[in-house]
């Protein structure tokens, strides 16, 4: 039987680093979380891991659909930072019911807070419901212990195929780093060369594959050398090592195309406006006014 520790510690490390609950609903979590999650628990096994994994689906479900409608819908944000905790609680309560007990709310508001929350504005999981097929398949062959965690096991995963091809995306002034130089991003074309990160963290020339438009809110990130990003509220960062959302920075590094710098600042401007994004070869890393950031998807 998993601790209770173990599993409060690594529910705080998804409301700290939402990158860590879209790594454990990714195709190789298994890869890639581990190392990850023995930040927040030391001398934890890939067992317990795996038994976390299979048990917390349920509740982990119902704290994603409340965080993508608290970013949808701004009325449900405030409702839930109501200062009167009660209050705050009855309107999670519309949206997850009974799934995540006040306990865990009250947790989720501590290590999580508004940056949580913020960074799953302008999802939209509308018509992404699981067919009646696909959850035949996944709970086919399931004891009825299992079956429900088996269900939203595969609920949280296709969410969050929906969710990572829109976390970034920067206004048509933003300037891309190129071998040519700095260059705006809706100039950008499918082929061009652009600078990169390889997996050892060099700076290093890579091909852009594909070339993304929208329009959507965006915000200015503020960064401590002075660059600044006009970008949409979902966008990562790189530290070095892995990608985090700006809103989640948490005073860390953001690796810059000569050195490291921090994020001071974000400002909601409330403006809507066409947005583009690249995706690049290799590490899906481009620099952004200098700053290194994620490519469109994960």
């Amino acid at each position: 039987m998993l601790k209770q520790e173990i599993v409060d510690e690594l529910r705080i490390a998804i409301y700290e680093d939402v990158e860590f609950l879209y790594e454990f609903y990714s195709d190789k979590w298994e890869e890639d979380v581990l190392k990850d999650a023995q930040e927040y628990v030391p001398g934890l096994t890939m067992e317990e891991l795996k038994e976390y994994h299979a048990q917390d689906a349920p509740y982990l479900a119902a704290v994603f659909k409340l965080a993508v409608k608290a970013g949808a819908d701004e009325n449900l944000f405030n409702r839930i930072f109501d200062a009167d905790r009660q209050k705050a609680y009855d309107a999670v309560k519309e949206v997850a019911g009974d799934s995540i007990p006040f306990e865990d709310f009250v947790d989720i508001l501590e290590y999580g807070g508004k940056p949580f929350f913020k960074s799953f504005e302008g999802v939209d999981l509308e018509g992404d419901e699981l067919s009646d097929d696909e959850l035949m398949a996944v709970a086919g062959g399931a004891g009825p212990k299992n079956e429900e965690n088996l269900i939203w096991d595969a609920i949280l995963k296709k969410w969050v195929k929906v969710i990572l091809p829109i976390v970034a995306c920067f206004t048509a002034e933003s300037m891309v780093e190129t071998p040519l130089g700095e260059k705006p991003i809706k100039d950008i074309c499918k082929g061009d060369a652009v600078y990169s990160l390889d997996e050892a963290g060099n700076r290093v020339e890579t091909k852009v594959l594909e070339k993304t438009s929208a329009e959507r809110k965006v915000v200015e990130v503020h960064f401590e050398d002075g660059s600044v990003w006009n970008t949409t509220s979902t966008q990562f960062f790189f530290d070095g090592r892995r990608k985090h959302d700006i809103w989640q920075h948490n005073g860390r590094n953001v690796v810059t195309i000569d050195g490291v710098t921090k994020i001071t600042d974000i400002v909601e401007t409330g403006k809507k406006v066409p947005v583009y994004d690249l995706v690049m070869a290799g590490n899906n890393i481009m620099f952004i006014s200098g700053v290194a950031a994620e490519g469109f998807g994960n």
